[in-house]
């Protein structure tokens, strides 16, 4: 009984939470426009990968969730790097006074680099976290001359992540996003958060959701601008408690992803975890989740 009490507070604190964040792509309101970008960048060794990665110059970017920040992606990135897959080269801060800073090391020849956004507002709406999302890209394209990308977000990270290729795909200004790795997100807010369902029956089911929240019902209007031929790595979460969910996102919701982006990805992978490694807060930190990853875009 404690245990369903536990679960029904957690998900009236994420209800709150996703309610006050989770806006819709055309809504309207303020966003804390970029005033300014600074680069601070120091001369530094490039790191020797391993042979058994795939080596370019496209560049991966890590995106935080809601009330994260930079250690919400910092074991990804180290786990990358131990690997010797990739090499993290720049963190983007993006201040509240609107203020963009780049800072790190970088040069041309420099082989899959890793750069990690933080927000200072990790509560801001997401409409200004897309336009945040879009302008660092648009930079790192102009300042850097970064031509393809890839993407890697925790939580509403994830969803800061599709949604900008949503809404900002045919932006020629843009480089060509490749691959996307979201874990647990949660794309159709907090559906199916208690579902009694086994675990093995919801993997057995459509990714359709059975009810579209109305920032679903709005993601799906913009399916035409997502770009083409990405391909896609999505990790959902199960404790086992029961409940189909991460101790936040239902499984149903982050499955589907599947259903918006239907016919549009060149791929499709699908990853569960089950068990207290497989939390919301715990799977950004999971040995197994960070290999999966560094095997998907490496």
């Amino acid at each position: 009984m404690a245990k369903r009490v536990r679960m029904v507070i957690q998900f009236l604190l994420l209800a709150f939470v996703i309610g006050a964040t989770v806006v819709l792509i055309g809504a309207g309101g303020g966003s804390t426009k970029i005033t300014k970008v600074t680069s601070q960048l120091a001369p530094r060794s490039a790191k020797t990968l391993s042979n058994q990665y795939q080596k370019s110059n496209t560049a991966t970017v890590f995106l935080h969730g809601y009330n994260g920040g930079a250690y919400s992606t910092n074991y990804l990135i180290n786990q990358a790097e131990k690997a010797g897959a990739a090499q993290k080269a720049l963190v983007v801060h993006v201040y509240k006074n609107g203020v963009m800073a780049f800072k790190g090391y970088w040069q041309k020849s420099i082989q899959n680099p890793m750069v990690q956004i933080v927000f200072q507002d990790s509560h801001a709406t997401q409409k200004t976290q897309i336009y945040w999302l879009h302008q660092a890209l648009v930079q790192l394209k102009a300042k850097y001359g970064v031509q393809k990308y890839n993407a890697v977000g925790h939580s509403l990270g994830s969803n800061d992540i599709v949604n900008q290729a949503l809404k900002y795909g045919k932006d020629r200004k843009l480089p060509t996003l490749n691959k996307i790795v979201t874990i647990a997100g949660p794309f159709d807010g907090l559906t199916g958060y208690l579902n009694a369902e086994t675990e093995s029956q919801v993997k057995q089911l459509a990714a359709k959701p059975v009810r579209f929240t109305r920032h679903f019902s709005e993601m799906l209007k913009y399916r035409k601008n997502f770009p083409q031929n990405v391909q896609l790595l999505n990790v959902v979460g199960d404790t086992n408690d029961g409940y189909n969910n991460d101790g936040y996102v239902g499984v149903a919701s982050a499955r589907s992803v599947r259903y918006l982006l239907r016919n549009k990805l060149a791929k499709y992978r699908e990853e569960f975890y089950s068990g207290a490694n497989a939390a919301h807060c715990s799977l950004n930190k999971n040995p197994k989740v960070a290999q999966a990853m560094i095997s998907f875009l490496w």
